[in-house]
């Protein structure tokens, strides 16, 4: 029985100095896809409105990964961009009202609702409101 195990393992160890896949599989290193890749350094586009304002029109926020790593960051320079009394806290989905949490739920081309410290009023932000007056025409 030693002889069959011995010339088990002796056949096993000459297997593995004699193949050189055996070899380049220890080196072998896993990396992502091309395309995926390309996508986490793609920049994306949002549409940002205030909280509650039916006549803000909404700005376009262009967001790299380069430049906002983390939702701080991104509310810091949304507080420069959009007029709000404490500046933005929060910012929301404008269809469910659920808070985003991280930079990389944000979807390229999706509109979001930038808030302070108040709850998410539901309108519906992405039909800008014409404010309704009265005008007199004259013909003359």
């Amino acid at each position: 029985m030693t002889d069959v195990l011995s010339s088990h393992w002796q056949q096993q160890s000459h297997n593995r100095t004699t193949n050189p896949t055996s070899t380049t599989r220890s080196n072998y290193r896993r990396t992502l896809p091309h395309d995926y890749s390309q996508k986490l350094n793609v920049s994306r586009k949002i549409t940002v409105f205030r909280n509650g304002d039916r006549y803000f029109a909404g700005k376009q926020f262009s967001i790299t990964p380069q430049r906002y790593s983390s939702l701080g960051q991104l509310l810091q320079d949304l507080s420069s961009t959009v007029d709000l009394p404490y500046g933005v806290r929060r910012l929301f989905t404008p269809k469910s009202g659920s808070e985003v949490t991280d930079v990389q739920i944000l979807k390229d081309g999706a509109s979001y609702v930038c808030a302070s410290f108040e709850p998410f009023q539901k309108l519906d932000y992405n039909t800008q409101m014409v404010p309704k007056g009265t005008f007199n025409i004259e013909q003359g």
